[in-house]
């Protein structure tokens, strides 16, 4: 899935993905012409990506077509390990509360 988030007025877009932590840039580009270039917010612009497109709705395709064949990046699939691995500290915290509180509860029935 691909969230664009567009600035018609500026001519400007900002393309996220779960698969990608670094967001995609599509802006007009600086040559007086029609054209639109995508960039990253940090990183080595893919060739899939390089180029000029002659709308901001064809470079939006591009990078759509892009994300949708393209795997995880190592920093997207660490950050999304880390945050399963924190919810499951909570649930087992919270058993682990749970399990306290029964044993308090059975040991003030007798």
């Amino acid at each position: 899935m691909v969230e664009f988030e567009e600035y018609p007025d500026k001519k400007y877009c900002i393309c996220r993905s779960p698969k990608m932590k670094t967001e995609i840039y599509i802006k007009k580009d600086n040559s007086g012409f029609i054209f639109y270039e995508i960039s990253l917010e940090k990183g080595v612009l893919p060739a899939d990506l390089s180029g000029k497109y002659s709308s901001m709705k064809k470079a939006k395709a591009a990078v759509t077509a892009f994300l949708n064949n393209r795997k995880e990046t190592f920093a997207a699939k660490s950050e999304f390990l880390a945050q399963e691995r924190e919810k499951r500290k909570a649930k087992d915290v919270s058993v682990v509360h749970s399990e306290e509180h029964q044993h308090i509860r059975e040991g003030s029935d007798h």
